[in-house]
């Protein structure tokens, strides 16, 4: 039977904005932000962001609340000003108009495919691995929005390479969603017109879909896609009080499989693609095709930016927060 104390551990861990350290019985500890939790298990990034985490509650002797909770330091913050008279911009964390549009994306060669258009002042965006937590990111950083962009796989036979997706929202494994504020919805949907959009909901996973079986397994009425940042960035968004957005770009068909190389989560894809192709001709036109989709995906991906990221930071805080 678990520890009534650890239970309600887990339960402010869960609730918690940072990052937490948990403890185990066997000595070792963790680092890293609890985003989901049952009664056997609770599931966190590690500190790095760069792997997922399960950890069952036999195994915790102790969780300890010591990473930064961004959101927590905003609300005392504005305790604070209670009673003061301010200007309509200004925000808990600070001057509005100071804070930066954050744009996260899960690979560098997401990151390259959008660095030209990031020139403008209050943008900055990173590369934060695949599956990578934002919560870390955003607490850092301290947006005044979140905006998740990058790779998805179609979940609809009608979407095709470099079509552009939107969240309306964004659903977990478990089945939770959260809906994307209509006001920022608003505005991209009218920078993104004359380009092939569509609109609806995103499944966050915590494995890639690599095949199409396992896709069309995945598929619903009203699910366009699935990735593996959307939810991690939404919530992190959610949490803070921030608003947020999700624009992907389908990289690979319904129907198609990904080549075997990139259906594992990785640090890096040049090395293990150059030994698919070395596997044989087969697997040589594989590589070429996976590359054409991966072009049409950046060029599509790039093109939206280039509306949606000035009409983002046009926005005023009364738009972000109606």
């Amino acid at each position: 039977m678990t520890d009534a104390r650890i239970t309600q551990l887990v339960e402010q861990a869960f609730a918690y904005r940072g990052y937490v350290t948990v403890q185990r019985h066997d000595g070792s500890t963790l680092v890293g932000f609890v985003y989901h939790r049952d009664g056997a298990h609770i599931e966190m990034f590690d500190e790095r962001a760069a792997h997922r985490l399960t950890i069952g509650l036999h195994d915790i002797s102790d969780i300890v609340l010591d990473g930064d909770d961004a959101a927590a330091t905003a609300h005392e913050r504005w305790e604070r000003r209670r009673g003061a008279l301010e200007s309509r911009t200004t925000s808990a964390w600070g001057e509005w108009e100071a804070r930066p549009t954050l744009i996260l994306v899960a690979l560098p060669i997401e990151l390259r495919g959008i660095a030209s258009l990031l020139g403008e002042d209050h943008v900055i965006a990173r590369a934060i691995g695949v599956g990578g937590s934002a919560a870390h990111v955003v607490a850092e950083t301290r947006p005044r929005l979140v905006v998740s962009c990058g790779f998805a796989g179609a979940l609809k036979g009608s979407l095709s390479a470099g079509d552009l997706l939107l969240g309306s929202s964004v659903q977990d494994e478990s089945g939770d969603a959260i809906a994307a504020p209509e006001s920022v919805l608003r505005v991209a949907r009218e920078a993104l017109t004359h380009l092939r959009v569509v609109e609806g909901e995103l499944l966050c996973s915590t494995r890639i879909a690599a095949t199409r079986d396992a896709k069309r397994a995945l598929a619903r009425p009203g699910r366009l896609a699935v990735d593996l940042e959307s939810w991690p960035a939404a919530r992190a968004a959610e949490r803070s009080g921030l608003p947020w957005l999700a624009l992907r770009v389908v990289i690979d068909p319904l129907e198609l499989d990904l080549p075997t190389f990139a259906g594992e989560t990785r640090t890096g894809y040049v090395a293990p693609a150059l030994r698919h192709m070395l596997t044989g001709p087969r697997a040589m036109l594989e590589l070429a095709r996976f590359g054409i989709r991966t072009s049409v995906a950046l060029h599509s991906l790039r093109r939206a930016m280039e509306r949606l990221i000035p009409a983002l930071g046009r926005l005023e805080t009364e738009e972000l927060h109606p």
